[in-house]
């Protein structure tokens, strides 16, 4: 089965010139959701490698990070009482996200686990930063979405703002 969301070069080369245009001030949106999420992911960034800092690599820091218990235990609060949050989980948990690299699908069995969750919020991550997520595709932007709000919500507690 071929899927549309697999790129070939000429398919990342578009999106690259969408980027370029993009940072180079052509609609430039600060709203816009993929902007929200690179900024909230410089920030989750920063986070978690500060507090992983036994283990090497942003896969690995991100993955030991979604192993904490207290992180463990918001994920399960925010499922219960944050609707967009839930919803943003369910998105990524029907989608899936394929690594535009090696083809592979990450995916998510049970919403309640968080490690598949931020498995496929990294793979977003990745596909977005390697040029794998295009600003006018509706899937991206579905999944770019999703992420955004399950990360900044993380955030929002370690930061502790309100």
């Amino acid at each position: 089965m071929i899927r549309d969301d697999i790129l070939d070069k000429d398919e990342i080369d578009k999106h690259i010139g969408e980027w370029y245009r993009l940072s180079i001030g052509q609609t430039v949106d600060q709203s816009d959701t993929f902007f929200r999420f690179v900024a909230v992911w410089v920030a989750f960034n920063a986070f978690y490698s500060s507090r992983m800092k036994k283990e090497y690599g942003d896969r690995k820091q991100v993955m030991a990070y979604a192993r904490e218990s207290d992180v463990i235990a918001l994920h399960s609060k925010l499922l219960k009482e944050d609707q967009y949050y839930k919803d943003a989980v369910c998105v990524l948990k029907g989608q899936g996200v394929y690594n535009t690299s090696d083809k592979r699908l990450c995916s998510i069995d049970k919403i309640e686990n968080l490690s598949q969750v931020a498995q496929c919020i990294y793979q977003v991550r990745c596909n977005l930063f390697h040029g794998g997520k295009a600003p006018t595709d509706l899937r991206d932007q579905s999944l770019v979405d999703a992420s955004y709000i399950i990360t900044s919500r993380i955030v929002e507690h370690a930061l502790k703002i309100p």
